[in-house]
């Protein structure tokens, strides 16, 4: 009876190891269409309860902001950085993330703030906003509502970058920053602002990890040409970085992403996009070797005043057919870590930390030296105070001297 039961077992185990080799297979296959349905947030857009609007008056409201009450003389930077981070939120329960959650602000914070944020702190004191960024959900799909989401996100930059112009005085250089969904919202504001000051005090814009159609720059995007120099001002610096293993990321960029060209957002659909290599300054596709690579970051949890020396060397770049591909970064910080979902994550290190860090500096001092743009005298409060001591003095007098001489 044993022997008879013992085969019967046996099948069984059999067929539910097939069966979950199976599963396992299956999920591998469509492990990202899968992540994908998890995101979605299950009710339409206009329905969404939308969470409450930031005031950009108020500190609360920025992952940075300077003291916008103290004389910019007295800042060490010279001009001022508007940097709209990547987004953080996959979806799931939210259309686009509350600012007060205190999870998400805990990673921006910890993860974006150090490595997307800081690299531009030596050129500008830092404007960066909290934003209701849409769910990553809404870059995965192209359906109306996303569109809806994206849209809605990109009003609060706007907002937000209408009170960083209030705030920052005209005589300081503009740098504009943006990493992944704050990217796709800067070629938008970049677009709307054209005709604004913005135009005549741009050191340079930073357009990374989401494509810019090159298209734009015959419309949309005429007044800020792509940069050609590491020193050219009032241009576009703009590219995604792609690793060997980040091939269907790759594909995603060249294809199925969208991107605003004044009117809609559109699928890129294989058209040209910008690539400005990192490593040269410059859209040439030559290959550049990895001793010119200035520094990659990985400062999870660390303070601006705690970062680390940046790891240099770890890759070389090249532009093709829009595209920056890189080399597999010699540290294991730098690269994309595992996990489901893991190539929708904003990486937590920045590749290209020390080479944004030092070009912005030198196209911030390149505008200044331009000498187009306005100067003030400085304020009584910003110059230094002398302090005058109290000492007596004789007076002369005819009598007083006669007496001497006698």
């Amino acid at each position: 009876m044993a022997d008879k039961i013992a085969p019967r077992n046996s099948r069984t185990l059999f067929i539910a190891a097939a069966i979950l080799s199976l599963l396992s297979l299956i999920a591998y296959i469509y492990h990202d269409d899968i992540f994908q349905s998890l995101q979605d947030p299950g009710v339409p857009f206009q329905t969404y309860e939308k969470p409450p609007a930031p005031d950009y008056t108020l500190d609360s409201a920025w992952l940075s902001r300077p003291d916008v009450t103290a004389d910019s003389f007295l800042a060490e930077a010279p001009g001022d950085a508007f940097v709209v981070v990547p987004g953080v939120y996959r979806g799931g329960t939210h259309w686009v993330l509350p600012v007060d959650v205190d999870r998400r602000r805990e990673r921006l914070q910890n993860v974006v703030r150090p490595n997307y944020v800081a690299p531009y702190s030596y050129a500008g004191r830092i404007f960066a906003p909290y934003y209701r960024h849409a769910a990553m959900y809404s870059y995965m799909t192209n359906r109306e509502d996303a569109r809806r989401a994206r849209n809605f996100a990109y009003q609060d930059v706007k907002r937000a970058f209408e009170q960083f112009l209030n705030d920052s005085p005209s005589e300081r250089p503009i740098i504009l920053a943006g990493h992944g969904q704050g990217a796709d919202h800067l070629i938008r504001l970049m677009q709307e602002f054209a005709n604004s000051p913005l135009k005549s005090r741009l050191a340079v814009a930073y357009i990374i990890n989401h494509p810019l159609p090159e298209a734009l720059f015959e419309g949309a995007l005429g007044a800020f040409p792509p940069c050609e120099a590491e020193d050219d001002t009032g241009c576009i610096v703009g590219y995604g970085s792609f690793m060997p293993s980040d091939k269907k990321n790759a594909e995603w960029f060249a294809t199925r992403a969208m991107a605003f060209n004044g009117h809609k957002y559109l699928s890129v659909n294989g058209a040209a996009t910008l690539c400005t290599n990192p490593l040269l300054w410059s859209r040439s596709e030559d290959y550049a070797v990895p001793r010119l690579h200035k520094g990659g970051m990985a400062a999870v949890g660390l303070g601006p005043e705690d970062l680390p020396p940046p790891l240099p060397k770890q890759t070389g770049a090249q532009c093709e057919d829009g595209l920056l591909l890189v080399d597999k970064p010699k540290s294991r910080s730098l690269r994309r870590p595992l996990g489901l979902g893991a190539r929708y994550w904003t990486l937590p290190s920045n590749l290209f930390f020390e080479d944004l860090r030092l070009n912005a500096r030198t196209r911030t001092d390149a505008l200044i030296a331009t000498g187009r743009l306005p100067t003030r005298v400085r304020s009584l409060e910003a110059l230094d105070v002398i302090d005058v001591i109290e000492s007596p003095v004789t007076p002369y007098t005819p009598n007083a001297k006669k007496k001497s001489d006698d």
